[in-house]
Parts: C-alpha cells; structure tokens; sequence
C-alpha cells in the first residue's frame, strides 16, 4: 500500500525515452487506461500533445489473449503513421495474461515482410519496479537490439553515446552545451529536447521536430565510448555496449552540483584527450561564486528530498555543497544498492540523513511532523505537505504539474546548479520573510515594517 506515492507507473518510463526517437511510436499492449494515465502524465509536466497508441484490451481479451489486438494494431500504426520504429510496452495485464510480445512481433513480420522497421518489444509490467524501470528496461532492450556490428576492427563514427536518463528537455540541452563547448559530438539515447519541447509550425510536420535517428541508433556501437549520467537509468545498457561492441563505458552520478558536473567534464577529457575549453571554466568559477554568496543563507538548513533515485543522489550533492543538511532522502523504489551508496555518500560529505527505500509521502510526510525541516525537494505531489506544515517546496523531478515551463529549466551542468542556488536561496529569503540591505539580514516585524538600528551624522559631526 502506497499514500501519496512518488512513483509513477513502468510503461510510462519506456514511453518518455521512446519519445526520443524520431518518428518512433509506442503502442501499449494492454487497457486503453494503460494509455490514457501516462500521456495524461505527460502532457500535464511537458505541456505538449502525447500520441500513444493502445491495444485495448477488455475482458474478452483478458480470457482469450490479446495477440489478435496487438496484430491489428501493428498494421494500423504503419497504414496511417508510417513510423520509423514502433515499440510495444507490456502492461500488467498483458504480463498476467501471458501474451508472448516478442512470437506476436515475429508472426507480424513473416505477415508483412515489405515492412523492416525495426519493431521492439520492453517489458513494463507495473508491479515491478517504478517508471524508471520502464526507461531502464528501454534503453537496455535498445542497447541489445538496435546497433550493428563493427564492420571492421576499429572502426568509429568518432561520436560519444551519451545516456542523460530521466531528465527534462533543458537539462538534455544543457548537456548538449557542455559537450559542444568541448568540440565533441554526442549521440543521444535518447533524445526529447525538441519533441516534447517543441515550436508551433504550419504546417506541422508528420513527426515532431528533433529526436535520434534510426540510423544514429545503428551507428552507436561504432561510438568512442559510452557514459551513462544516471547509473540506475543507461547504466546497464552502457554495460551492454562494453559487453557486445567493446564501447568502454562510464556509468557516473547524475551531473547535479559541482563535484559531479566536474565528474562528467573530466571524463569527457580522458575519453578523448580533449582540454576543457575557457567558457565551462568561467561556468564554473560562476557557480564557486554562488555557493560562496549564499553560505551564509544556507549553511545548516535542514532539507527533505524526495523523487527517483539517481535525482536524489544528485540533489544531495549540491545541497551538501551549500552547507545544508539532507535530513531526508526517500525513493519509491525499492533499491538496496542505491541506499548503500547513499549511506557512503552521505558518510563521504560528513551529514546525517535518514535514507528511505519504497517510501511513499505520507511516511515522509510522518518523519517531518515529528523532526521538522526547512525545506522540501521535489516534484508536485510534495505540495500537500508543504501547504499542510508551512514549508517552501522547490520542485524538482517528474511530474511538475502546478508550475509552467519547469520542463524547460536545466538542473544539470553547472548553469543548471547555479540556477538551482538561487531558486533555493530565494525560497529561503522568503521563508525567513526577511530583506537583505547591504548585505546584512534584517528580520521583518509584525506588521511587515523593518525594525533597524542605524546611526546618522549631522552636519556638526553629531550622532
């Protein structure tokens, strides 16, 4: 039993990382609710239109399987889209039932051999796991299924596959920054910058703008090396590309805050000999800067952070780099290997925290009316007890449903820390209820007036 969950559902997260491919769709093998919840979801946090396609499983289909369903929505989705790739998540229901998704697929192709697309299957069922097991189950089947083999030994599209995980659309263009301003060339898996962030145009086009090709995703096992910046979303399909193509892999931290942003660049210099150009320098020095202005603002509060674990590990960073306590830290999954990193962790900076796996937010909700904080981290769901216990929420994380355009702000590199800084600086400013003049807190009085103690010279030299 889940209160206020912090978790969504696995097919969404096979969804949102299809979404980064050009001209893909998915079709989800199971109730037409199976479809309408996540592309609810996802329109709500990204405020663009989400086109899934559904078997539509009812109780016939329940009793007699869903492999003639699934067929004809295969041949639907060719006749009227034409789709570069279509992938088919499974369902609890298609799961419990037993449909074997792949032998469907199979039989569909010997059917139809004029289509080659390529056609994918990822097992999403939701009672295991969360939705970045769905992301991570997709990037895994896509890591074994779509790059070709090395014609030759040593052969390199001198591209790097890089795996941002579960981010928003300003956090994939922030890192596209850094690694421009490196002079490289990043392969994306995947990449949703423009197709769930994108323009208005007329007319529009069949496919939304943006997104890794079909033939990039060939390409990929011909790539420099591999860094996945989520080690529990990509890191295994990382491990996939070391294993089967001799594409080294980096599986880092999620670059949030100074020392893992540094994580990244640097690893992005050993890959290929490259120096770190002055623009990400002057980034950083800007960043240094901000942790330096806010110390005194920041330093000791308290914090509650909440969301998907690679976010988290992140997030506790940056917050350890402000001088703040990460009293809290709850995931929904339930991933022992990630809570003893997180132990080491917070072992590593020199904080106390309380470290919760499978939590939900009324638990979290609990701790924080019997230990206070200062502050919460994270997405939406986190406002009921932010609005019940009168504390500031900054939000972080998937979804983001009561704000505009936080789909658009980067909390990756360090543009993104630094934006982050100031959000949480600004949020404790007016938790405070205080004003700032010459560098010097002043506490407001009752009635909204500053009381100020100050001193004035008269033209006799008079105080």
């Amino acid at each position: 039993m889940a209160i206020n969950p912090t978790r969504s559902c696995a097919p969404i997260g096979a969804m949102l990382a299809n979404y980064g491919i050009h001209g893909a769709i998915t079709i989800n093998h199971g109730s037409q609710g199976c479809a309408t919840y996540p592309r609810h979801q996802m329109a709500r946090h990204f405020r663009e239109p989400v086109e899934v396609a559904t078997t539509s499983l009812t109780e016939k289909t329940t009793v007699y399987g869903g492999r003639g369903n699934l067929l004809t929505a295969l041949k639907n989705i060719w006749e009227r889209f034409h789709p570069t790739m279509i992938m088919v998540c499974s369902t609890c229901l298609s799961e419990t039932i037993g449909d074997d998704i792949p032998g469907i697929i199979d039989e569909f192709k010997e059917n139809n051999p004029d289509i080659t697309i390529p056609i994918i299957s990822v097992k999403t069922p939701s009672y295991i796991g969360t939705h970045t097991t769905g992301f991570d189950n997709f990037l895994t089947e896509l890591a074994n299924s779509m790059p070709e083999r090395r014609k030759k030994k040593g052969e390199t599209n001198g591209k790097i596959n890089i795996i941002p995980g579960w981010v928003n659309p300003g956090d994939i263009r922030e890192l596209k920054h850094i690694v421009r301003e490196m002079g490289l060339h990043g392969l994306w898996l995947t990449d949703y910058s423009e197709t769930l962030d994108g323009g208005y145009y007329e007319p529009r086009p069949h496919f939304a703008r943006g997104g890794t090709t079909v033939e990039d995703l060939r390409s990929s096992s011909k790539s420099l090396a591999t860094i996945a910046l989520q080690r529990h979303i990509g890191g295994e399909a990382a491990r996939v590309y070391e294993r089967r193509h001799n594409v080294p892999a980096h599986i880092l931290p999620m670059p949030i805050g100074l020392a893992n942003t540094d994580a990244f660049v640097e690893t992005l210099t050993e890959i290929t000999d490259h120096t770190i150009p002055e623009a990400l320098q002057v980034e950083r020095a800007r960043l240094l800067d901000a942790l330096v202005d806010t110390h005194m603002f920041t330093t000791g509060l308290r914090v509650a952070l909440y969301g998907d674990p690679d976010l988290i590990e992140g997030l506790t960073g940056l917050v350890a780099e402000m001088g703040m306590t990460p009293a809290y830290i709850l995931t929904a999954a339930e991933n022992r290997p990630w809570a003893e990193r997180m132990v080491e962790l917070t072992q590593e900076l020199g904080v106390e925290s309380e470290i919760i796996i499978k939590g939900d937010l009324h638990e979290l909700h609990k701790r924080i009316k019997a230990k206070p904080v200062d502050l919460i981290i994270g997405h939406s769901k986190g406002k009921f007890i932010s609005d019940a216990e009168k504390i500031p929420l900054v939000r972080v994380g998937f979804p983001v449903e009561d704000r505009f355009g936080y789909h658009r702000r980067s909390v990756v590199g360090y543009n993104g820390a630094i934006s982050l800084v100031d959000e949480i600086t600004n949020v404790v400013f007016e938790r405070k209820a205080t004003a700032v003049v010459s560098n010097t807190l002043l506490e407001i009085g009752v009635e909204g007036h500053t009381s100020i103690p100050f001193a004035y010279t008269n033209g006799n030299g008079k105080h």
